[in-house]
């Protein structure tokens, strides 16, 4: 038995729940707001509980929560074991440090057992001095996991800044929509580090079609969203015993159009999800940007393979040697003004490490040098001021190592 709907808790809360949006009195649809931080919510307000009013018919998981730091799987088993019910256990940790978040998740036999158990909410724990925390979680347990259950509908969003979290992406959606399951955030496996991208969940295909207008351009965190359609690979078929992972989905077509074609239904990796990929999409690209110019700015970030701007596209590419400068270089330059506009990134297609075909190998000219002691000035996107192209004040240095 598994928890697929859970796998998305797996960092402490950061920021409120689940069905509580993220806005303030008064504030203005589709700008930026100030997320209340956790002392602000209830047991009932935390990740992973239902909304207040959700639909809880069928469900078979609860949320169980403010437990002991010594408490484990094996203890929560042996309590309702006690009880006289055999459950599953899924306890969320802190990724990084092992320790136990506080919370976990109880997947009950049926959602009879599961009311009953509920029902102990505030008496004590056998054999701790804690009482019961006890809730419906939010999510599906076994109940999504029927051979009858409905097709799903999924959307991409896309400009995701890095402080956003799983929890708050939700938190959005399901405020406004009441069939929005789940979301999930693309991380890199390394690193840790958000890949500025993610998927959002319906169950209700009404819901989807409105999240698809209503939704582009509304500021979550610190940037207007960009969303499109996602299609699940067995849309209309049961998703239960599919944990949320890359591969799952497949973009549909992009609302802006410039991430290239939609990859194929049986592809299991994209540009978004492939770990091989270094190359930068720069969109939003001012006709007048030369090559070297958008060498310039990127170049602070790491080494570079190679520069493309193709004619007439107003965008380019930007392929670095290493993953982790390209990751860089989106999270930091996003929105950058180069030229007279502000540009977006995203991955591009991936190159498999060379230029596309025509393209010759150009390696980066050397890195800049500033006055004023040796320290780069200060520079709200990139940790590097971009060069000035035409103007190096040391001689290039020999290339033969290439």
């Amino acid at each position: 038995m598994s928890f697929p709907e859970y796998g998305q808790f797996s960092n402490p809360p950061q920021e409120g729940a689940p069905g509580q949006v993220p806005t303030q009195d008064g504030a203005v649809p589709g700008q930026p707001v100030d997320v209340p931080s956790p002392q602000q919510f209830t047991h009932s307000d935390a990740p992973g509980v239902a909304p207040p009013g959700a639909n809880t018919e069928g469900k078979t998981t609860l949320w169980m929560g403010e437990l002991e730091p010594w408490i484990d799987e094996n203890f929560i088993r042996s309590v309702w074991f006690s009880l006289g019910e055999t459950v599953n256990v899924k306890m969320i940790r802190d990724k990084y440090s092992g320790s136990s978040a506080g919370y976990c998740f109880v997947d009950f036999t049926s959602h009879q057992a599961a009311a009953k158990a509920l029902s102990l909410h505030g008496t004590q724990i056998p054999n701790s001095n804690r009482p019961f925390k006890l809730n419906w979680a939010s999510g599906g347990g076994l109940a999504d996991r029927r051979d009858d259950r409905g097709p799903e509908y999924s959307i991409f969003v896309g400009d995701l800044g890095p402080e956003v979290n799983e929890f708050v992406l939700v938190s959005l959606f399901q405020g406004r929509f009441p069939s929005c399951k789940s979301a999930k955030i693309m991380t890199d496996p390394i690193s840790g580090m958000s890949r500025g991208y993610g998927f959002v969940r319906f169950s209700d295909e009404g819901d989807q079609q409105r999240a698809l207008s209503e939704m582009q351009g509304v500021y979550c965190g610190n940037r207007p969203m960009r969303i499109s359609t996602a299609t699940p690979k067995n849309k209309g078929g049961p998703m239960g015993n599919m944990a949320p992972n890359p591969g799952m989905y497949t973009m549909g077509q992009p609302a802006m159009g410039y991430y290239g074609q939609q990859q194929p239904m049986n592809q299991p990796m994209n540009q978004f999800t492939d770990p091989n990929n270094t190359t930068v999409f720069v969109g939003g690209l001012s006709g007048y940007v030369t090559e070297d110019e958008l060498r310039s700015f990127f170049q602070g970030f790491g080494e570079i393979t190679y520069v493309k701007i193709p004619p007439g596209k107003g965008c380019g590419f930007v392929q670095f040697v290493q993953r982790h400068a390209a990751e860089m270089a989106i999270n930091q330059m996003q929105g950058y003004p180069i030229g007279n506009s502000r540009v977006r990134l995203s991955w591009g297609r991936s190159q498999n490490n060379s230029g596309p075909a025509g393209t010759p190998y150009r390696p980066a000219p050397p890195p800049p040098i500033y006055p004023s002691m040796g320290m780069a000035p200060n520079h709200s996107f990139g940790p590097y001021a971009p060069l000035k192209v035409g103007h190096s004040p040391v001689p290039t240095p020999p290339m033969e190592r290439y």
